[in-house]
């Protein structure tokens, strides 16, 4: 794909226009974005899956026995038969782990980085149903996949972010009431929605299927905690008082003793960017960060018995798949490849890359005739995704 290459699932407009115009900027409605898929899920079969005790289930009635009130999953069948006729939503987190084909409608959205991708939220709403104005922190796609939703939109200038009382909820209190856009979502229609544009969507019918495909936007916080603990697991055990402490030369002159001096504040300034400019560093932190796994007590790596046994059922030819729940991305960098998945690290050389390009790309696998001489580290390369379940063995017919 080229930057100048229509892409039918942004309506045939270009990536070139999509990022320069849109992304992170401002939001874009897409007509009919997506027809040519079928319904992965319908409501009944989302409503079983928030049964389930792995899944992350919420239900949200706008006037229940409290405003806006919020039942947490999993759900049991009575759950739903008490449940009012209008205005409650039914929301699934991660359906894209559980669900292949939803998985596959994920995928469509790779014309952006898959590691920034997160998941894929699916939504039903009865006649009316909304969980309120809110905003999010990071960029989402809202796919409309049947009935019909009323978006409206506000500017991040438009409102202040003051949340109404006595709920578990953060929906904003002064969301406008004449917001700068106002649109009906139909089967096939998409809403892209930078961060921090406040958004209120209300089902026109009950029959309405949300899948909202979020990105994974770590804050600027985050990424000092998690890089200063890798710091800290660097310098180990170096008692230096260089490396570790404040340490700054006493100028020969301090008018009091009680001031900080320009070159106090100086030397800090000075020891803190040492401390963060170091790319192999910051590349480690994004990368194992961005491949952290939704939900890593599901996917646990396999023991060495599971992982000798997933290999000899790899080199004999039996069919993988990369499943839902798998993030894999890599960087590549002089004469080596770091390869990020789960959450853990894997250094191979420069010409594996292309083998760690194609379980990225393709989601169904025969290793049979894979040559395992052609390097020393492929075999612990696959080993490595194996042992992670990056790559699943499908169960023999």
């Amino acid at each position: 794909m080229t930057p100048d290459t229509p892409i039918s699932i942004l309506g045939g407009i270009t990536l070139e226009t999509f990022l320069s115009e849109y992304w992170q900027k401002k939001p874009l409605i897409i007509r009919k974005g997506l027809t040519d898929i079928e319904l992965p899920l319908d409501a009944n079969e989302l409503a079983g899956l928030s049964m389930e005790e792995e899944a992350e289930a919420r239900i949200v009635i706008e006037n229940g026995k409290t405003s806006w009130q919020l039942m947490q999953g999993p759900f049991q069948e009575d759950t739903f038969q008490n449940l009012p006729e209008k205005e409650w939503t039914l929301l699934v987190q991660a359906v894209d782990h559980w669900v292949p084909e939803v998985q596959a409608l994920k995928e469509r959205f790779y014309f952006l980085p898959s590691w920034r991708l997160d998941d894929v939220m699916i939504s039903y709403a009865t006649e009316g149903g909304s969980v309120g104005p809110h905003y999010d922190q990071y960029d989402v796609f809202l796919v409309q996949m049947s009935g019909k939703r009323r978006w409206q939109v506000a500017e991040p200038t438009e409102y202040e972010d003051s949340a109404v009382e006595g709920t578990q909820l953060h929906i904003l209190d002064n969301f406008p009431s004449t917001p700068s856009i106002e649109c009906d979502l139909e089967p096939g229609d998409i809403l892209y929605l930078p961060p921090n544009f406040a958004h209120n969507g209300r089902a026109l019918d009950s029959e309405c299927l949300t899948y909202s495909i979020g990105f994974r936007a770590p804050s600027s916080s985050e990424a000092l905690s998690g890089v200063n603990s890798l710091i800290e697991e660097q310098l180990g055990e170096d008692k230096s008082l260089e490396k570790r402490r404040f340490c700054a030369e006493e100028p020969l002159e301090r008018a009091h003793h009680g001031e900080i001096s320009q070159s106090d504040v100086d030397h800090l300034r000075t020891k803190l960017i040492e401390l963060i400019d170091q790319p192999e560093l910051l590349k480690d932190w994004l990368g194992e960060t961005m491949s952290e796994s939704k939900y890593p007590e599901f996917n646990p790596a396999l023991n060495q018995e599971e992982e000798d046994q997933a290999f000899e059922l790899a080199i004999q030819g039996a069919s993988f798949i990369r499943p839902g729940d798998a993030r894999i991305c890599y960087y590549q960098s002089g004469d080596h490849t770091s390869v990020y998945c789960n959450g853990e690290k894997m250094t191979v050389p420069l010409e594996l890359t292309s083998f760690v390009q194609a379980v990225s790309d393709d989601t169904e696998f025969d290793f049979s005739g894979l040559d395992l001489s052609q390097s020393s580290d492929l075999e612990p390369l696959l080993r490595f995704l194996l042992k992670r379940q990056a790559l699943v063995a499908l169960p023999a017919e």
